[in-house]
């Protein structure tokens, strides 16, 4: 039962963490993995898979034996460790400014070919 219970609080703090940081709030740890898609590298996807593996391994008797809780122990403390230090306001920036700044070079490449056409008809 001591590693159920452990799996368990693993789980919820991955799940908390995602919630948090990615904004991924629905669903099964599986779920919100896959909700955060691409937002995490290779390496935290695959250790989160490792701790809902587990998670769906520690549902069933006879497989919970052949559980090793010193990796999914670590494989949680690397994916924590990594969503912890996701700076959500910094993201938020990131993506404000990204937008701002395609809306900018969108508006820059209209006026351009304004000119160009006005000239190119002897208006300007």
């Amino acid at each position: 039962m001591d590693r159920t219970n452990s799996i368990e609080a693993q789980v919820s703090t991955l799940r908390d963490l995602l919630a948090r940081q990615v904004g991924a709030r629905r669903g099964s740890l599986a779920k919100r993995l896959a909700t955060a898609g691409r937002l995490l590298p290779a390496g935290v996807r695959n250790d989160i898979a490792a701790v809902a593996d587990a998670e769906h391994m520690a549902e069933h008797p006879k497989i919970r034996r052949r559980l090793d809780p010193g990796a999914t122990q670590a494989a949680c403390d690397r994916a924590a460790t990594f969503l912890r230090a996701i700076d959500v306001k910094d993201r938020r920036k990131g993506l404000v400014l990204s937008i701002l700044g395609s809306v900018a070079f969108n508006i820059l490449a209209v006026v351009t070919l304004l000119i160009i056409v006005l000239r190119w008809r002897g208006l300007v």
